[in-house]
Formats: structure tokens, sequence, C-alpha cells
């Protein structure tokens, strides 16, 4: 057999397989998924052992590959929300580089505020799970998550400042080397290759830091700060949804679409 006869029949199978799965998406709506887990069956489904997913963008293509033994509870969510494609529309709303360094890009709200709240509700404990290699480099992914001070009950947690708390459904691209972050929590569960990072990239960056964590800050990535701030606002954001950025960073790329596919579909 040809490979070319190879990457047609792989190419039927996986829009099969992606037909099949978006009947089955079609019936949890993210909403109830999220109040009443059980009515959807993606909620009682584990990962392979390992897998990617491709995010069609306004910017372009790229594929986050994850390793499902790297961070368990992380992959798991992970293959949850994307097979509930609940990143679609989502937008970048937090892309921290500029001429000099680069730190992450941040995404995953899917911009219904009462989707996004409800989730936001519901965290996934982080306390199962320590940090394993290669850690937060270029290039790795993992869940954001909120902090509270180093109180030693997270035995997965050895930094001396503070303890990342509970993942919901936003995640960060590390742009550069954030091993620093290992030691607060923050468990990598994928990669995306050096090709695809030439998308990430590319991302638009023109607001900076999200307003925020901009108010006071000396932070490098911020641009105008108090009533000058010109990033997102997380805030905002959780209220307004995506009414507000459309209206007001309409220049923030975001997700198309999202397609969970095979380790190997469609290299």
């Amino acid at each position: 057999v040809r490979n070319t006869d190879m990457s047609e029949t792989l190419k039927k199978t996986l829009a099969i397989t992606i037909l099949i799965l978006w009947s089955t998406v079609s019936a949890c709506n993210l909403l109830r998924t999220c109040q009443h887990p059980s009515s959807c069956r993606i909620m009682t489904e584990n990962p392979p052992d390992r897998f990617q997913v491709l995010y069609n963008t306004t910017r372009g293509q790229f594929r986050v590959k994850v390793i499902t033994e790297w961070a368990p509870p992380y992959a798991i969510r992970f293959w949850r929300l994307s097979m509930l494609n609940y990143m679609k529309n989502a937008r970048f709303y937090r892309v921290d580089k500029n001429e000099d360094q680069a730190f992450v890009v941040q995404f995953g709200y899917n911009g219904s505020p009462l989707v996004d709240n409800c989730w936001d509700d519901h965290l996934t404990s982080n306390t199962t799970w320590s940090v394993h290699q290669p850690g937060n480099i270029r290039g790795t992914v993992s869940f954001s998550m909120n902090y509270i001070k180093q109180n030693h009950k997270n035995p997965n947690c050895t930094a001396d400042d503070f303890c990342a708390i509970g993942f919901s459904t936003n995640i960060f691209i590390n742009y550069g080397d954030n091993t620093r972050l290992d030691k607060n929590g923050f468990s990598v569960f994928g990669v995306i290759s050096d090709q695809d990072m030439e998308i990430v990239d590319a991302l638009y960056d023109g607001y900076g830091e999200v307003s925020d964590l901009c108010q006071e800050s000396g932070d490098p990535f911020c641009k105008g700060i108090g009533d000058q701030c010109e990033g997102v606002s997380m805030s905002r954001l959780l209220v307004e949804g995506n009414n507000y950025v459309q209206k007001e960073k309409p220049l923030l790329d975001y997700i198309y679409n999202v397609i969970v596919l095979p380790w190997n579909g469609l290299d």
C-alpha cells in the first residue's frame, strides 16, 4: 500500500471519528455538564496514554501533544475539555511577551459567563500530583491556577512563597524557561513542537498583561498603569463574556474549533 493511500485512509477514519465525537459532544451542554457531570458521558472517560489536540485559530493551527503520565489529573481534565470543544471561541487574553523577554500565553474561557463561572466554581485538586520532568520549559503546557500562601498542606508544593491551588479550564503555554514555577505546583501535561510554537509566538500581544495584574505593577508586560491599563480585564471577561472582548479588544486572536486526534494523526 502506498503512503498516500495510507494517508487518505487515515484522514477518512479521522473524519468519521470526528463526526461521532461531534454527535456525542452536541448532547453535552457545557452548563449542564458543569452542573451535572454524570449527564455527559465524556466526563466519565479517561484519555489514552498519548494524544494530541489541534487548535484552529485566527493565527493558524497548532497542536498540543499530551503525555498522560506526566500529570494524569491534568491530562484527564484537558482531554474532557477538548472532547467537549470547550475552548471554541476562547480568546488568547493574556499574551506576555515583548522585545526583551517572554513569559506565557494564557487562554481557556469559553466566553459565556454562566458557563465559565460555573466551571471556575468546580476546581480539580492539584494536590494529588507533583511536577514531573521536563517542567515548565518553553513549549510546555500547564493549567493556570489560583494560589495561596505556603501553608505546608500540599506536599507537592515546595516553594517558600505561594502554592498553586486547584485548576479549572484555563491553561498557559510557556514562552520561555519558567521552571521556577515547578516548585509552586504547576504541572505540565503536554508540549508543542518548535514548528507549531511559531504560531503561538505570533499571537497578538498588543494589549499586554491582563489589567487585573497591572494596577500598581512594575510588570514588564503591562502596557499602561491604573486607569490607563490596556490589557484584558479578567473580571469583565467573566461578567460580560466575549461581548466585552469583541467590542473593546477586537484584535485578540481566538480559537475557531478544537479537534482531538491520535498521537500520530495527520502528521
